[in-house]
């Protein structure tokens, strides 16, 4: 019995290692341009990834639904009666990737930090009604950003 529970140990050690995140994406990058030509190129840049986008006092928020931006797993869900045979694994049915994005000019150009946020919307088929979690990014949205303000 022993190679078995070490087999078990080492399949889970396995999974976990693979679950294991990465480095943060990037929060922020500059440019020698100014605000207006900076955040314009954002703006075209998420609106060509399919994003929307919307202006804000000091900058923008922007709104993607895409699979590239999101990565969401299955959840495990299951019924009152708390039995093993009433939970069942379930996908995400809507996907959510949004940034708030901030300029700020200086003598040296401009600053852009952002604030990203990702979230999937799941159905309980068991209890009948909609949840939302967090997600994790898949770095696609912080890279666009970076390339938009360093292009």
């Amino acid at each position: 019995m022993p190679r078995a529970r070490l087999t078990g140990s080492l399949v889970l050690a396995g999974l976990l290692a693979g679950c294991q995140a990465g480095p943060p994406p990037p929060l922020t990058a500059s440019s020698t341009a100014s605000v207006d030509t900076v955040s314009g190129k954002v703006m075209a840049a998420l609106e060509r990834e399919g994003f929307d986008v919307q202006e804000t006092a000091d900058g923008l928020r922007a709104t993607s639904d895409a699979e590239r931006f999101t990565k969401c797993v299955p959840v495990l869900v299951g019924g009152s009666s708390g039995s093993e045979s009433s939970r069942k694994m379930v996908r995400v049915d809507e996907r959510s990737a949004t940034a708030i994005v901030h300029f700020t000019g200086s003598d040296g150009g401009t600053r852009v930090d952002w604030d990203t946020s990702y979230s999937g919307r799941y159905y309980n088929i068991i209890r009948n009604d909609h949840f939302t979690r967090d997600c994790e990014p898949t770095g696609a949205l912080e890279a666009l950003l970076v390339t938009a303000v360093s292009g």
